[in-house]
């Protein structure tokens, strides 16, 4: 005879588990070492948690969360939006240039 459970226990412990290792990793990501340079955890663990939680959820939209993960911010900051800076940066570069 297997154990009934509620549909929401298991979502909701990955789900706290992931949001641990989220602000863990947030904590960890703005805090610096003695050198001044900052140790990032382990990456994308609070968003596969939130993933997880997620599709096992009665409300598969939940999966969403795990764009919470700032590793997953990060990854689409520095691919779109540090490229074009990067970009911006150069003209001006070129344009002083000519300048001179």
């Amino acid at each position: 005879m297997w154990l009934k459970i509620h549909p929401w226990v298991l979502p909701a412990i990955l789900g706290s588990i992931g949001l641990f290792y989220l602000i863990m990793g947030l904590g960890v990501l703005f805090g610096k070492n003695e050198t001044g340079r900052s140790v990032s955890g382990v990456p994308f663990i609070g968003g596969i948690h939130f993933l997880i939680a997620g599709l096992i959820s009665p409300c598969k939209w939940l999966a969403f969360l795990c764009v919470l993960d700032y590793i997953f911010i990060g990854t689409i900051y520095n691919i779109f939006l540090n490229k074009r800076e990067k970009d911006l940066s150069n003209e001006q570069d070129k344009q002083e240039d000519t300048y001179k």
